[in-house]
């Protein structure tokens, strides 16, 4: 008896400390904030710990470089936080897909819905359905010197009247300033003068009247026409922007609450919400950010989650975030705290917000962004009029959405409507893997064994750099040639493979280079595939040519005994020392058309400054400058060492029998370096190749893609377009090319030394 009671006391202590330890278990929340923002919200998660014992909160910051790949890769699989705070944006991808982001609509009163706008809470609806309850908001507004603007412009006209009146392109000056080639801050023209992308039914509407009439005004605005020069500086970044209204360069600029931590504390501004549009008299309306929190589908605890999101949504917890953390919270009862109200700046965002409209949560936009810059760069630089570029968007976007459609109706059917033919042969590939493999282990088999008995310890110690090398490059490999086969997008990624198989349809649009969603052939172009080809040929060749051919003439320099050797080494090994990232955004600064070193340089010189990333050959010419300035260093010590193990004998012995240098250069020099210059010209054609840091970020592809290499192309088709299986075909491909080259290298190499 005694035995039974003390079993069941032991049984029910267990039970009690199992189901505290499940209470105890925290609730995990994923943000992205730093500084104050995280301040304020750590301070937030505090508070509710204190007043919920039973159920505690972990805030995790994840930076916010990575942030959304991380929420990509966890929570589709089962993982990752039970709340999360993001940009509405993404919401239809997500909502599509069905795996990241769980719908709310069932467990939230109409009570705290009350508590939002309705732009802001529409911002969180997709399909019909709730996901999620907004936490802040942020959009751009009007910045002006109030030194050189003492009140604020009511219309465009009266905007561009100022800002021609500050302008002064020769002394760096301008009367405004945005980042007018990025479509969140275009949003604003393109809405004043009509539905943006969608039209009123929610179709898609790129190249509608009222979006071409936005792209005219803004082409006026930053090239000039016969009424008048341009008022916009050429290249805007934030960064630029932000450093010419600190210089009192930028009379106006348009940008977000983010800037304001960026300005010159003795800088007079003023905030004001954007003027009326003077041709179609409704305001300024641009696009609003919308961070919510949003609930993982996997989550054990909805409702506590709720609760925690009731709590952080609540006017007190606006308020903390609003004072101490500087942001503009949804709920809007905040701004009637007097140290908010009294805030002109914030009250100037708030205004705003009257008039700004929720960047669209359809699948469409996730479509529609990048393409929609790379029109906006084209059209502002000239190499394309606003209507024709227009209506060539909407057909690529329009293709876009139907082929995904076309995706999605095949991932429905699933593998059972297959037929058993394609089942089976969607295992022809790794099958014949696995029994060529076989068949090299069998034939191999007793030397290798032997070997394996003979040499075990020097496999043991290549054990550790094999593990490596299949975790970290043939797996990789393998994992990116059988996604080649399929039609693997963002939005179907985690749907079965057989139901995503399209076979050899990807490597058929590549290099037959016809319409990968249409079926007809292109006009050459700047997505072309062969054109694209045809531009990594001429930079791989022309980089190598000249940074080997420049390389070899300063190491024949250095190899001498000159005065300062040593120094003029150091001084040329440099580049080579710093990370080639930051030498790329140095050059692409001295490049800049208007600010960059180089134009000036030029200007003093009494030339016309340059347009670098205009056009093909100027854009081209910045991107081979950067890499020859980067390769040269390396080629010049390789080359050096060559030089330096010639004998010198061989050369006192050619002067003795009257040979000149030229002679002495091609009957020693160079058939002696050959050792060293084959192996270094063939690194270098690779590297080139393969060059993506320096194209990326110099010239970025300008103009609208024109001087994309195969690598940059692929990464923008996976990364910018969401499709991720052509581009892993794009990869493939590269890496046929790259063999072949290697093939022929050998054989040329063989050729040669049979010859010798």
């Amino acid at each position: 008896m005694l035995k039974r009671l003390f079993s069941i006391a032991v049984l029910g202590a267990v039970f009690l400390l199992c189901n505290r330890a499940a209470a105890a278990e925290p609730l995990e929340l994923w943000h992205s904030y730093r500084g104050a923002e995280r301040a304020a919200l750590e301070q937030l998660i505090a508070d509710y710990n204190r007043r919920h014992p039973q159920l505690q909160v972990k805030a995790l910051a994840v930076p916010f470089g990575g942030y959304a790949d991380k929420l990509s890769a966890a929570l589709p699989r089962g993982r990752g936080p039970d709340l999360f705070i993001f940009a509405h944006d993404r919401l239809g991808a997500w909502a599509s897909a069905g795996r990241t982001v769980a719908p709310i609509d069932d467990i939230v009163s109409e009570r705290l819905l009350s508590r939002f706008p309705d732009n802001l809470r529409q911002s969180m609806v997709h399909g019909g359905r709730l996901y999620g309850l907004p936490f802040n908001f942020k959009s751009p507004a009007l910045y002006r010197n109030t030194d050189l603007v003492p009140r604020a412009p009511r219309s465009t006209d009266e905007l561009e009247a100022v800002a021609r009146r500050h302008t002064d392109r020769n002394a760096g000056r301008f009367g405004l300033a945005y980042s007018y080639t990025e479509p969140f801050f275009h949003g604003a023209l393109m809405n004043s003068f009509g539905a943006g992308p969608f039209g009123r039914g929610g179709e898609l509407d790129l190249d509608s009247p009222a979006n071409i009439r936005s792209m005219e005004l803004l082409l006026h605005w930053a090239r000039g026409d016969a009424k008048g020069e341009k008022i916009l500086p050429e290249e805007p970044s934030s960064t630029l922007v932000t450093n010419l209204f600190n210089q009192g360069r930028a009379a106006m600029v348009i940008s977000g609450p983010w800037m304001l931590g960026e300005i010159d504390p003795q800088l007079p501004f003023a905030v004001e919400p954007l003027p009326l549009n003077s041709e179609s008299g409704q305001p300024l309306a641009p696009w609003v950010a919308v961070e919510g929190l949003f609930v993982s589908p996997w989550t054990e605890h909805r409702r506590s989650v709720l609760d925690l999101m009731d709590f952080l949504t609540s006017r007190q917890s606006a308020e903390i975030m609003a004072i101490r953390g500087g942001q503009l919270p949804a709920n809007l009862a905040a701004f009637d705290h007097p140290q908010v109200a009294s805030d002109a700046i914030a009250m100037a965002f708030r205004a705003q917000l009257d008039n700004a409209l929720p960047i669209p949560n359809q699948l469409a936009m996730t479509l529609v962004w990048q393409p929609l810059e790379t029109t906006l760069q084209k059209i502002v630089t000239g190499a394309a009029l606003p209507a024709p570029e227009l209506h060539r968007l909407q057909q690529q976007v329009s293709g876009e959405l139907a082929r995904l459609e076309q995706a999605r109706v095949r991932n429905n059917i699933g593998q059972a409507s297959l037929p058993v033919a394609w089942r089976l042969g969607l295992w022809i590939v790794p099958i014949l893997l696995v029994a060529i493999a076989l068949a090299l282990w069998h034939r191999h088999r007793i030397p290798f064994t032997a070997g394996w008995r003979a040499n075990r310890t020097a496999y043991l110690y290549l054990l550790p750099a094999v593990l490596g090398m299949t975790l970290l490059v043939f797996f990789p490999l393998l994992y990116g040639l059988l996604l080649s086969f399929t039609d693997t997008t963002v939005f179907n990624e985690y749907t079965p493979l057989w139901s995503r198989w399209v076979g050899f349809d990807n490597y058929l649009a590549i290099l037959g280079d016809f319409d990968l969603w249409g079926g007809e052939t292109r006009n050459l172009n700047f997505d072309n595939f062969y054109w694209t080809l045809f531009i990594t040929v001429c930079w791989t060749l022309s980089n190598v040519v000249l940074s080997v051919g420049l390389a070899l003439v300063l190491a024949l320099a250095l190899d001498k005994p000159i005065f300062g050797r040593g120094l003029f080494r150091l001084i040329l090994i440099l580049p080579w020392a710093i990370p080639n990232y930051i030498t790329a955004l140095v050059w692409k600064g001295m490049f800049h058309p208007q600010f960059g070193v180089i134009n000036q340089g030029l200007q003093i010189l009494g030339f016309s400054p340059i347009a670098w990333f205009d056009a093909v050959g100027t854009s081209f010419v910045t991107g081979l400058v950067t890499n020859v300035w980067l390769s040269i260093p390396f080629m010049m010590v390789v080359i050096l060492g060559g030089l330096q193990s010639i004998p010198k004998e061989l050369y006192e012995a050619a002067r003795l029998e009257g040979a000149g240098r030229w002679r002495q250069f091609r009957s020693i020099t160079l058939p002696l370096l050959k050792p060293v210059l084959v192996p270094a010209v063939i690194l270098s054609v690779v590297w080139t190749f393969n060059m993506f840091n320096v194209i990326y970020l110099v010239s970025d592809g300008a103009p609208a893609g024109a001087n994309d290499i195969l690598i940059t192309k692929a990464f923008r088709i996976g990364f910018e377009k969401y499709q991720y299986a052509y581009s892993a075909a794009y990869s493939m491909v590269i890496l046929m090319l790259l063999f072949g080259y290697a093939l022929w290298q050998t054989r040329v190499g063989r050729t040669v030394e049979a010859v010798r």
